[in-house]
Order: structure tokens, then sequence, then C-alpha cells
């Protein structure tokens, strides 16, 4: 009897560790990889073209000592200040992750609570950087639906990094996407297409 106990207790941890082991291991290998992409995103210098910026001439003309009557110095072009102002097709690296949220909902499951807060503290590694929140679904379902959700699960993403990650609110931009925009070469009714992508501004 105590032989097959032990049998059996066995074969509920070997049951138990393949349960355990499998799944998370290879989805917290993968945020691991997504969280050092957008370390480097956030870390690395911005481009000296933004699109809409003006680049500003430094070099200086003399025509005589009369002043000249309309005309004024170019003044240097400021980069934004306020992040909503942005185009979403500003140029940005972009490092998606796969966010989960509860069936339907775009309130966050607790299980992306840690890598969101992993999120929060690589943003704050540049203050002065603006970043996209983009939420993206598969096509399944209605589309305006889709869109919504996406929208609400965006806003979720940036409340959350805001009041948890300490990352100011003005810096971040939640945008619906629905699923306008699936993972290149895969179906859009595929799943892996729900995802949440942060784009940091380069400038």
């Amino acid at each position: 009897m105590k032989t097959r106990t032990r049998f059996q207790l066995s074969l509920l941890m070997m049951a138990l560790l393949g349960t355990i082991g499998a799944q998370p291991a290879f989805s917290a290998n993968d945020d691991t990889v997504k969280l050092e992409e957008l370390k480097r995103a956030m870390t690395t210098p911005g481009s000296e073209s933004i699109p809409g910026k003006k680049k500003v001439r430094t070099r200086a003309i003399v025509f005589d000592s009369e002043p000249q009557v309309g005309s004024a110095p170019e003044a240097p072009v400021a980069p934004p200040t306020d992040c909503s102002s942005l185009s979403p097709d500003i140029k940005a690296n972009a490092v998606d992750f796969a966010i989960q949220f509860k069936v339907g909902s775009a309130d966050l499951s607790s299980t992306s609570e840690g890598t969101l807060i992993e999120i929060g503290k690589i943003l704050s590694l540049s203050p002065d950087r603006c970043v996209l929140v983009e939420g993206h679904t598969d096509s399944t379902g209605n589309a305006d639906k889709n869109m919504a959700l996406s929208r609400d699960r965006a806003g979720s993403v940036v409340k959350f990094i805001s009041e948890r990650g300490g990352v100011e609110r003005k810096r971040l931009i939640p945008i619906g996407k629905g699923s306008s925009d699936p993972i290149k070469n895969l179906d859009p009714r595929d799943p892996k297409n729900r995802r949440v992508v942060f784009k940091v501004v380069v400038g």
C-alpha cells in the first residue's frame, strides 16, 4: 500500500513539475528578451531627423550694417513637450509584449503585473522620451468592438504603468489599433496578434 501511495505521489509531482516548468519558463524567458529590447530602445540616443522637426542651421551671413526690415533670424524649433501632439506614425523603436487581460475585457490579468512593473522601471531610464502604447487584437469578432477593446486595453496598461510604475502619465500615449496591424506573415485570426506594442519615439 505504501509503495502504491509513493508511486502515485511521484506521478503527481512529475505532473506538477511539468505543468509548472514548461510554459512559465518559456514565457519568462520571452519576457526577459523583450525587456532587454525595450531597454536598448530607451537608452539608444535618438536620431537627428524627426518627421516634422526642422533642422536648425547655424551659419551666419553679414550683408551690411543696416538692420533688415521684416526679417528675423530663424528660431530653433524645440521638440514637442506634449507627447500627445505627436503623430502616431512618428519614427519609433517598437517592442511588443503579450500582456494578458481578462477574457473580453480591458482588466489586466495579475499574471502580467510583474512584467508591467519591469517595463515601468525601464521607461523611467529616460524620463524625456515619449512612448506610444498600442493595443492590438486578432481579427476574430466584430471589428469595431475589437478597436474599442484594443484602445481600452492600451489605456489600462498606461494607467497601470503611470500609477504603479511611477512613469509620468503625459509621456505615455495609448492608441487602439484593433486588428488593423497583424504580425507580419501571421494569420490575422491568430491569437498571437493580441499584444501591446511599446513604441519609443526616436529623438
